[in-house]
């Protein structure tokens, strides 16, 4: 109800379940939500899942109405013939990525479990659509009713998960890799990295100066992995003075957020330890995130991150497709369904990121874009927030990359073209 009323709507509301005070109320919007009519007021018919306690497997009662996806889709004389607060609750708590279905390599919610990907709506922001028919009935019964107006606005996001390919590592790590591309008769990376540590041609993954000459003063935000190296973690330590120094450079034209390391997943004590390194080397307080490898499970992860006093985190997507993880494209704050309480973190989602599209989808240059500009118009039309995720690696023009800077102007020619707000 906060999030309908008053973050999206703009209405100031009050809830009660006592009778007499719901009728002896003088305001002209009543609402009854429940399973039977109330004498007076716009009646919505309420199913069982907001007023219960406990988390298991649910009827979903899914349906097309008019073109548009709903859930818990019934039969009763209300003003919508679904419950429009538990299908956006379902949605927005990820109440069904709490249940034990199969999950990918690295143990996160697969998305193909997903009602909405299931439904073929992954990439429609069911949550909007359905405030709209919400807003509709409302507009109806009170004429002069007056909604919360709000802009589509965007954001750019970067993950540095490997910050230089071959520069700023210790010499035992770049001779074993080295070693391994002779072993494998990779000669053309063996001569990369010769000629890079020879400071005869530029580390492929420095991609720094392209990305700012092309955002130009945009304000973006960067994660930075502070984990250390392992089979997933590839980042310089810390105490690289040309990582600190890179990381000081960016934090002075950006937003510098943390990219807990995969490692932190199976020890606790490592969010914090990263998030104050980071914050150490940038001299500012740090207190937005995105999981790398995007490893999120419920609500340990994010339970972890309000424990260090991250506020923001902008994993919810997925890393296998495109789209709306939570069914929304505008932020919203984290319901913890086993505590039962809103928190104060603010999840972001993103649209989609270039690796699923080059990488998982396999997808060319040109349908890439295509999908990018459907993605934007989309939001646009429901002005919601367009987060793409960007990595400095993939901006290399190298290898399976080739080409694919092209993709990355596209989508800033999109925010462009259709006059989207900076969030940062």
């Amino acid at each position: 109800m906060q999030y309908i009323f008053e973050e999206r709507l703009g209405i100031d509301y009050s809830i009660t379940d006592d009778d007499q005070v719901y009728n002896s109320a003088t305001i002209s919007l009543k609402v009854t939500y429940a399973n039977e009519f109330s004498n007076e007021g716009l009646y919505f018919y309420a199913t069982s899942l907001l007023f219960e306690k406990d988390i298991k497997k649910i009827e979903l009662h899914e349906k097309f109405i008019n073109d548009t996806a709903v859930l818990f889709a019934h039969d009763k004389t209300s003003a919508l013939s679904f419950d429009v607060f538990a299908a956006i609750f379902y949605l927005l708590s990820r109440y069904e990525e709490y249940l034990n279905d199969p999950r990918d390599k690295h143990g996160n919610y697969d998305f193909a479990n997903s009602i909405l990907y299931k439904l073929n709506v992954s990439n429609t922001p069911l949550v909007e659509q359905w405030i709209e028919l919400l807003k509709a009935v409302i507009k109806k019964e009170f004429p002069s009713i007056r909604f919360k107006q709000h802009r589509a606005k965007f954001g750019l996001s970067f993950d540095v998960d490997v910050a230089y390919a071959y520069k700023n590592r210790n010499a035992f790590i770049l001779a074993g890799g080295l070693i391994k591309k002779m072993l494998s008769l990779n000669f053309s990376d063996v001569k990369d990295q010769l000629l890079t540590l020879l400071n005869k041609r530029e580390d492929r993954y420095d991609t720094y100066d392209y990305i700012f000459s092309s955002i130009k003063s945009t304000k973006s935000l960067f994660f930075f992995d502070m984990g250390r190296y392992g089979k997933f973690d590839k980042n310089p330590s810390y105490k690289n003075k040309k990582f600190r120094k890179l990381i000081q450079s960016i934090s002075g034209k950006a937003f510098v957020g943390v990219h807990p390391s995969y490692a932190s997943n199976t020890n606790d004590k490592l969010v914090g330890i990263e998030k104050k390194q980071l914050a150490q080397i940038t001299g500012k307080p740090v207190t937005a995130s995105r999981q790398h490898y995007l490893k999120l499970k419920l609500p340990s992860t994010y339970n972890l991150l309000i424990s260090n006093n991250i506020t923001e985190d902008f994993t919810m997507g997925y890393s296998g497709y495109y789209g709306f993880r939570a069914g929304t494209c505008n932020s919203f704050l984290f319901f913890d369904l086993v505590n039962d309480q809103q928190t104060h973190l603010r999840l972001y989602p993103f649209a989609y990121m270039e690796v699923t599209l080059n990488n998982y989808l396999n997808l060319s240059i040109d349908e890439s874009k295509k999908i990018i500009s459907k993605l934007v118009q989309t939001i646009k039309k429901y002005n919601g927030t367009f987060i793409p995720l960007w990595h400095n690696s993939t901006l290399c023009n190298c290898k399976e990359w080739k080409g694919w800077r092209e993709v990355f102007e596209h989508t800033l020619q999109e925010i462009i073209n259709n006059n989207l707000e900076n969030i940062f």
